[in-house]
């Protein structure tokens, strides 16, 4: 209950404090795990002393913040009016839990995942999808799905830029799940319509400065 209370007191505008840190770990997160870590460690010093009745309560303690912790993630997160940003600090904070308390979280990273994909680069796919008009682009070059497509890709990647994923694996991970999905489908549109790769192959949108952009992302 001190430990709910303390959580409550700390003040913080949530959506605000998402926002600045780029979805990265929130020190109202870090204070719940700081408190499991010490009462494991309390957990463990009573076992060894051999008070097993206060080991039992304390166990289910443990369990029970553990539980407030999954719902207030997920109900913190609401506090941010953006999709994209709020699947990034689902992800990042769900990793940083699943990592020092060594709990099973994959399925949730995973979806937590998808849908940060999903909010993110589905739209700016979406200009390129399924546009089979080469005759329709060569008369509108400056209003075509690839000028809208390259429009889209540098506003995400300017706003995303600075967003932080502070875990060197998980970082790794996303970026090349972005650049699997994003630039593997920008080389088939391109390999649709040679006249246009033509144009960007050697350019500040080909898919080789593209990619390298990528790679840029989530460092803070």
């Amino acid at each position: 209950m001190h430990i709910r209370t303390d959580y409550y007191e700390i003040s913080c505008t949530w959506d605000i404090e998402i926002e600045q840190s780029g979805g990265g770990i929130h020190r109202k997160i870090r204070f719940l795990v700081d408190c499991i870590l010490s009462m494991r460690k309390a957990c463990a010093l009573t076992f060894n002393s051999a008070q097993s009745q206060s080991t039992a309560k304390l166990r289910d303690a443990i369990d029970e913040t553990i539980d407030y912790l999954k719902d207030q993630l997920l109900s913190d997160s609401r506090m941010s009016s953006d999709p994209s940003l709020r699947s990034m600090f689902l992800l990042n904070n769900s990793n940083f839990v699943a990592q020092l308390l060594g709990i099973e979280l994959t399925t949730e990273c995973e979806k937590y995942k998808d849908f940060y994909l999903h909010f993110s680069w589905a739209h700016v796919l979406s200009y390129i999808q399924n546009w089979n008009s080469p005759g329709l682009l060569r008369r509108w070059v400056h209003t075509s799905p690839l000028a809208k497509f390259k429009s889209a890709f540098h506003k995400m990647y300017q706003t995303q830029k600075f967003w932080k994923v502070p875990d060197p694996q998980l970082r790794d991970a996303l970026r090349r799940a972005i650049i699997e999905r994003v630039i593997s489908r920008y080389r088939d549109y391109l390999k649709e319509h040679p006249e246009l790769a033509e144009q960007v192959s050697h350019g500040s949108n080909s898919p080789e400065v593209l990619e390298e952009m990528l790679g840029e992302l989530f460092e803070g």
